[in-house]
């Protein structure tokens, strides 16, 4: 018996960056997941401290240390994208590239 032709296959019908796309997606998306979850502890690690608060009055600057102490949320911005950022790297280069081997974006 022979098969019919007319079967919807999505990888032969839909654009291939589509599925880049998606891959994209889905990283993004486990890649700040882990950094929303690893956050908490990074903030216990680096501490509160009084830091400094600027005002801008005109031309002068007004710093005074804060009140309480507070987190410094630069750092932990920092700390935040680093970890999407290696989790990108580790998917991308090290688990994709290296123990897949599979190209990204390569000729097919």
């Amino acid at each position: 018996m022979v098969g019919r032709d007319n079967a919807h296959i999505p990888k032969e019908s839909w654009p291939s960056f589509t599925w880049y796309l998606i891959e994209f997606a889905i990283v993004f998306a486990v890649a700040n997941l882990i950094a929303f979850q690893i956050i908490p502890m990074a903030d216990e690690i680096i501490g509160q401290k009084n830091l400094l608060y600027c005002e801008q009055v005109s031309w002068l600057s007004k710093c005074a240390p804060t009140e309480e102490e507070v987190s410094d949320q630069g750092l932990l911005n920092w700390i935040y994208w680093g970890i999407v950022g290696a989790v990108f790297f580790g998917w991308y280069i090290v688990i994709r590239g290296f123990i897949i081997k599979k190209p990204i974006l390569g000729n097919r």
